[in-house]
């Protein structure tokens, strides 16, 4: 049996249900034929000296705890994994 298909959209920043302080708002996250997204890939504020933090928040602005300070693209993949683990650890498995 065929896993379901499941498509993760990335598109920029357009949605105005995401209202988290000291961040701005980059990447609207949309999952399958939604019309609102599922959540949000933000950039954080940040002080002087310290490296710049993006994190992904679900839409109604709760944390997943997904972080990156190497790059978006890096955390864009922490996402993709974030909704498709299962799919990604049954091919591990089966290696």
């Amino acid at each position: 049996m065929n896993a379901p298909c499941r498509v993760l959209r990335f598109r920029p920043a357009g949605s105005p249900t995401c209202a988290v302080p000291r961040a701005r708002s980059l990447i609207d996250v949309f999952l399958n034929d939604g019309k609102t997204p599922v959540g949000h890939i933000v950039l954080l504020d940040c002080e002087a000296g310290t490296p710049v933090r993006w994190a992904f928040l679900l839409s109604d602005g709760r944390a997943t705890g997904l972080q990156s300070t190497h790059s978006r693209q890096d955390l864009e993949a922490a996402v993709r994994e974030y909704y498709f683990q299962e799919l990604t650890a049954d091919l591990l498995r089966s290696a």
